[in-house]
C-alpha cells in the first residue's frame, strides 16, 4: 500500500515544484532565473500531492484579491496545476481541488479565479467563465481624429511612480467586476519587472488622469496596459497611439469583452479576436451573498433557490435568498424560509458567471441555465448590479 498525503510544500520542496512546472508546461531555465524562481516562490502557497514521499501533483493558490460591485474582496487564484506523467489520470488534481476549495473556505476566501488549460475540465468542478478578453490589432492611424487637450508624460522610472500607477488603477478597476486589486509585490515582480515605456496622461491643469505601459519593437506597437478615468485621457491617448504611425505597422492591445473601443474608432474593421481569459467559480455562497452588494430596491425581495456544486457539498442545497432594500442579502437553509416564495434552480457554475457579472438572470433563464419560476428570474434580474467584467492580468 503507498503513502498518499496531501500537504503544503515546504522550503526544501521548491526545486520539486519547479521542476514539475518546467516538465508540465513545457518551458527551460538557465540557472540565474532558476535561482529567481526560487527565491520568488512562496511553497507555503503550493499545495502538493505526495505519494511515498515523493511530489506526485501540485496546485497553488495565490492569495489575490479583486473588485467586485465596487469593493475589494479576496480572491484564491489557482495556478501552477500539474502532475507528473505517471500519475496522471489517476484522480490526484481532483482531489487537490477538492481539497484547496475546503481549505479556502475555511480561511473566508469566498470566491476563486484560475485561467484553465481545459475548460470542460474545470466546468466539472464548478468554475465558470467569468470574463472573455478581446485582441485588438490594428494599424496606428486607426486611432486617429482624436485630440489631445492636455499631453503625456514619460515616466523613466516607473517604481518611483507606483503610488500614482496604483491610484489610477484602483479607480478604474473599481469600475469592473473580475478586476485584480493588485498589490505593490504584483506591480514589482509581474507588471513593472518587464522593460516597458510607461506615459502618464496629465489633463490640462496637470492632473493625472491615465497612463499607459507599452513597448515598441520591430515596428510593432504592444499595449500592455492602459487605463483612463474619463473620455479625455482615452481620447489623448488614442491620439498619442496615432502619432506613432511612422515607428509601428501594427498595434496590439488586449482590452475587455465590453469595451467600445472598436465602436468609436472611424474605422473599426480590423482584427479583433475573443477568447474566454479566466474561470471563476463562489467558493461559499453563504458567505458570498451575505458579502455580495446587491442593487437597492424598494422593498425586501425573498426567493428559493436550489443550488447544485457536486465539489463543494456545503453549496449544494435548497436555499432562501432575501435581500433587503438597501441591498443586503442572506442566504439560509430554505427550511427556515417561506415555502411560498417563487423557486429557482441552478448549478453553482451558472450562479458564480451570474453574480461575477458576465452573464444576467433573466438570459440564463432563457436558456435553460436557471429553471423554476420566470418571477423568481425576474426578481434576481431586478436585483443583481449590471457591472462589466474586466481582467487583463494573468497568474
Amino acid at each position: 500500500m503507498k503513502e498518499q498525503s496531501i500537504r503544503r510544500l515546504t522550503d526544501k520542496e521548491v526545486d520539486d515544484s519547479i521542476r514539475l512546472s518546467s516538465f508540465a508546461f513545457q518551458f527551460s531555465l538557465n540557472p540565474e532565473v532558476w535561482e529567481q524562481r526560487r527565491k520568488s516562490l512562496k511553497p507555503d502557497r503550493v499545495w502538493g500531492y505526495f505519494i511515498d514521499g515523493r511530489l506526485a501533483a501540485k496546485a497553488a493558490v495565490h492569495p489575490m484579491r479583486i473588485w467586485l460591485n465596487g469593493r475589494s474582496i479576496p480572491m484564491g487564484g489557482i495556478a501552477g496545476v500539474a502532475t507528473w506523467p505517471e500519475f496522471r489520470r489517476q484522480g490526484l488534481v481532483r482531489q487537490l481541488l477538492l481539497h484547496v476549495l475546503g481549505v479556502m473556505r475555511n480561511e473566508g476566501v469566498t470566491v476563486s479565479f484560475l485561467h484553465p488549460f481545459s475548460i470542460p475540465f474545470y466546468r466539472k468542478f464548478g468554475w465558470e467563465v467569468v470574463a472573455d478578453a478581446v485582441v485588438l490589432e490594428l494599424q496606428p492611424e486607426k486611432c486617429g481624429g482624436f485630440a489631445m487637450e492636455g499631453g503625456m508624460r514619460r515616466i523613466e522610472r516607473p517604481l518611483e511612480e507606483l503610488g500614482l500607477l496604483h491610484r489610477l488603477r484602483g479607480r478604474y478597476a473599481a469600475r469592473f467586476n473580475t478586476m485584480n486589486d493588485r498589490d505593490a509585490d504584483w506591480w514589482e515582480e509581474r507588471v513593472l519587472a518587464n522593460e516597458c515605456c510607461c506615459y502618464i496622461y496629465e489633463d490640462a491643469s496637470g492632473e493625472p488622469q491615465g497612463y499607459m505601459l507599452f513597448t515598441l519593437k520591430d515596428r510593432l506597437m504592444h499595449i500592455a496596459e492602459w487605463v483612463y478615468l474619463n473620455r479625455e485621457a482615452r481620447e489623448g491617448m488614442l491620439a498619442f497611439i496615432a502619432n506613432h504611425d511612422s515607428m509601428a505597422d501594427k498595434v496590439q492591445l488586449k482590452c475587455s469583452a465590453n469595451d467600445r473601443l472598436p465602436f468609436l474608432l472611424h474605422d473599426p474593421r480590423f482584427t479583433q479576436t475573443r477568447m474566454p481569459h479566466v474561470m471563476g467559480r463562489i467558493v461559499d455562497v453563504q458567505s458570498f451573498v451575505y458579502a455580495y452588494a446587491f442593487r437597492p430596491g424598494n422593498g425586501p425581495t425573498r426567493l428559493r433557490l436550489r443550488i447544485t456544486d457536486e465539489a463543494a457539498p456545503w453549496n449544494d442545497g435548497e436555499f432562501l435568498l432575501s435581500v433587503d432594500a438597501d441591498g443586503r442579502g442572506s442566504l439560509t437553509p430554505a427550511a427556515a424560509g417561506s415555502p411560498d416564495a417563487p423557486a429557482l434552480a441552478c448549478h453553482i457554475r451558472a450562479l458564480s458567471a451570474v453574480l461575477l457579472g458576465d452573464q444576467r438572470p433573466a438570459s440564463l433563464y432563457e436558456d435553460g441555465l436557471f429553471t423554476g419560476d420566470a418571477a423568481a428570474a425576474e426578481l434576481l434580474e431586478s436585483r443583481v448590479p449590471a457591472t462589466p467584467t474586466n481582467l487583463i492580468d494573468f497568474f
